[in-house]
């Protein structure tokens, strides 16, 4: 798709992953998401050029090694080192002060059964913004749920639809 701008047209790609499912569900694995992650910024590279701004969002179901330098994040760390940043983390740079979890308002708890049932879920920021920097300048950045949800599976008189918070940027051109 091609947008008309004052600064000549936008270029936008979209481009959906989501874990392979089948017989034995959905891989879920890390190297599964590293490998859709690099598919995805080579993508980019070939077709984005080396002055074109670029805006990957998605769920990519990995948490990010901004905010826990401490442990291996391999998918967003592939992002950063292919020239992405995190807008969020620019906006707030500190991940104890401003942890800005987008998973999960409505999954307090583990809901599934067996050893893991009844545990706290992990709140992790796991949705981004991510920039290229090329004209691009994070003037605010946040994560938005709507209303207070209720927990799974108590959700549909939810405002929100998701379960996952949203993140919202602003950017300057």
């Amino acid at each position: 798709m091609t947008l008309p701008g004052a600064g000549g047209a936008s270029r936008i790609v979209t481009q959906g992953r989501r874990p392979s499912c089948g017989r034995g569900g959905c891989v879920r694995s890390e190297s599964v998401r590293l490998a859709q992650m690099r598919d995805t910024l080579d993508r980019i590279a070939e077709t984005a050029g080396e002055e074109r701004p670029v805006i990957l969002v998605g769920d990519f179901n990995a948490p990010s090694h901004l905010d826990r330098p401490d442990v291996a994040r391999p998918v967003t760390k592939a992002a950063e080192d292919a020239g992405f940043h995190d807008s969020y983390r620019a906006a707030h740079p500190d991940p104890v002060r401003a942890p800005g979890p987008t998973w999960s308002p409505l999954h307090p708890v583990h809901p599934e059964r067996g050893p893991h049932a009844g545990r706290p879920e992990p709140q992790d920021r796991i949705d981004y913004v991510l920039h290229n920097a090329r004209g691009l300048r994070v003037l605010d950045s946040r994560t938005l749920v709507a209303g207070t949800p209720a927990p799974w599976p108590d959700v549909a008189a939810n405002d929100w639809p998701s379960d996952h918070a949203a993140v919202v940027t602003t950017f300057a051109f």
